[in-house]
């Protein structure tokens, strides 16, 4: 009310030319006094506003905002160093838009200053209205000939790329060098790594490879581990070699994080020797040492390939190096014994982490439960099910998986229905089908259809939709039992929710019809199934012919 009945004075008084108020406001806010600040964005912040001024500028703000058809009454007191002022106002980065826009838009037609420009812009870009920012940025400098610095560069194109809007960060950051200013390497390092992780790492080599020729900016070790890292995420190691070598070209040298990339890379290409002879040089060098995070990395890469002596060569040189293993190493080896099917060695692994006082996780109990599963030894992995608590650990939803998995495929369905239980009963883990389905299997398979068809509700219940496994198992399960309309029903609730069948499923779905004497539903099935088990309605179509040929002779 403050503001709006302001705005209602200055618009409804008149005053003579000659009033002192006037004069006092023309001294204050004419633009012959105070010209707007130009080039370059490092000019000072304006004095904030004295009383006078800033009933001006809370007016000003009003009319903008409420009666913008009443602006044309502020023009005689020459207000356009205020208008940094009222934008200032603004209560949130909508209303400052509209007032920027509204005083520096015909019948006003105020120039902006690049204070106000730039209070706007970064409003908009803390709103997350990227859009609106950059197209008030290209404003600033191509209509109004301001020229932000490399400070406010950086600010604008950090906030686009914690908001996923990368493709016009890149073009911002080209626009930067076009105007002389000297970003920091940073912000196109920052830009890099956001395309590497939303799966564009040949975009982000590109865009590195083209800064370089174009002469945008020097990249530092950083720049280099960022794009290195993309290039062996994408299983280029080659390519990512090739890069190191070129860093002598602008100064810098590989420091152990580069290594480690490259390390990790030639491992997850399965190529672990020569990950380990990048290692072994390392440990000769001495300028540059590996650290746990490069050792790990060699002895994951042997883990995964089932060379379990050479993982543990490696993790005594480890010991000897006075590098100390932490859980992630214990855990990679626990999984690569377990998964070897060398429940004992795992099980020693397990119990130097805790001589070594290593805090074990949850990877940490779910790979050993694991590795008793696979040995076939439940009992040891529900023992140390029941240890997990002591160390106010919960299993996840993969612990869960392991145990069900492990307990259907020995029968023991009490045992598993019971996990399943406590598992509906936590709300911090999102249910998953190739959790339930090897529950329903077991109980169709026991000729419990019934209970098999509760656990269908359970799922659908926590938002856990079926999958094609899932009907496949009820329709069977059904048919099993002689309920062929219940598997009709499911095979028809399974389609319409969008689930479409597989080869398998209908040929075992027809299998059992034909067995059962329905050669006309074989058809219907055959007909709704068209398109998406082309295959099998050959298959099933030369059975029935074969059945027809029997049945004539």
């Amino acid at each position: 009310m403050f503001l709006r009945h302001n705005t209602f004075l200055l618009v409804r008084i008149r005053l003579p030319p000659d009033h002192p108020l006037l004069r006092l406001l023309h001294y204050s806010v004419s633009p012959s006094a105070h010209p707007p600040p130009q080039q370059p964005s490092t000019a000072p912040a304006p004095a904030p506003p004295h009383a006078a001024e800033l009933w001006i500028a809370k007016a000003l703000a009003s009319a903008a905002l409420l009666r913008p058809q009443r602006l044309p009454a502020f023009r005689v007191l020459a207000p356009s160093p205020l208008a940094a002022a009222a934008v200032r106002l603004a209560p949130c980065a909508a209303a400052a838009l509209r007032i920027f826009s509204a005083l520096h838009s015909p019948p006003l037609s105020l120039p902006p200053s690049e204070h106000s420009y730039r209070h706007v812009i970064s409003l908009l870009c803390h709103s997350g209205r990227h859009s609106d920012a950059l197209r008030l940025f290209d404003q600033m400098m191509d209509q109004s000939g301001y020229f932000p610095d490399a400070g406010f560069f950086s600010f604008v194109a950090g906030s686009c790329t914690n908001a996923g809007v990368l493709d016009a960060t890149a073009t911002l950051l080209a626009k930067g060098s076009q105007f002389g200013c000297h970003i920091e390497p940073y912000a196109y390092n920052k830009l890099m790594n956001s395309l590497i992780a939303h799966g564009r790492a040949q975009d982000a080599v590109a865009l590195f490879e083209n800064w370089i020729k174009e002469g945008l900016y020097s990249p530092d070790v950083w720049s280099f581990n960022v794009v290195i890292k993309g290039v062996c995420r994408v299983g280029n190691v080659q390519k990512a070699l090739e890069l190191v070598e070129r860093m002598d070209e602008f100064g810098c040298s590989p420091d152990t994080v580069t290594h480690n990339i490259i390390v990790d890379g030639l491992c997850r290409a399965k190529e672990v020797n020569r990950g380990r002879e990048v290692l072994k040089r390392l440990q000769k060098g001495g300028v540059c040492m590996p650290n746990v995070v490069t050792y790990t990395s060699v002895i994951s890469g042997y883990c995964k390939a089932g060379r379990m002596e050479d993982a543990m060569a490696v993790y005594n040189d480890m010991l000897e190096s006075g590098t100390g293993p932490n859980t992630i190493t214990y855990n990679v080896l626990i999984n690569g014994y377990g998964k070897a099917g060398d429940i004992e060695s795992a099980v020693g692994m397990y119990q130097q982490l805790m001589l070594r006082r290593c805090p074990p996780d949850v990877v940490t109990f779910s790979s050993l439960i694991d590795g008793y599963c696979r040995c076939g030894q439940l009992d040891g992995a529900m023992r140390i099910w029941k240890e997990m608590p002591r160390y106010h650990i919960h299993p996840n939803v993969y612990t869960f998986s392991i145990m069900i998995h492990s307990l259907c495929k020995q029968n023991r369905s009490d045992e598993a229905l019971g996990l399943l239980r406590e598992l509906n009963m936590r709300e911090d883990i999102c249910p998953r089908t190739f959790i339930y389905n090897p529950v329903i299997d077991v109980l169709c398979k026991g000729g419990k259809v019934d209970e098999a068809n509760l656990i269908l509700s359970d799922m659908e219940e926590k938002g856990c939709h079926p999958d094609k496994y899932t009907y496949t198992i009820l329709i069977i399960g059904h048919c099993m039992k002689g309920r062929i309309s219940e598997a009709i029903t499911l095979f028809h609730k399974m389609v319409e929710t969008g689930c479409y069948p597989d080869n398998i499923t209908v040929n075992s779905f027809i299998s059992c019809l034909l067995k059962a004497g329905m050669p006309d539903e074989v058809d219907r099935i055959m007909l709704i199934a068209s398109g998406h088990a082309s295959s099998s309605q050959k298959v099933c179509s030369r059975q029935i012919q074969r059945l027809d040929i029997s049945v004539a002779v």
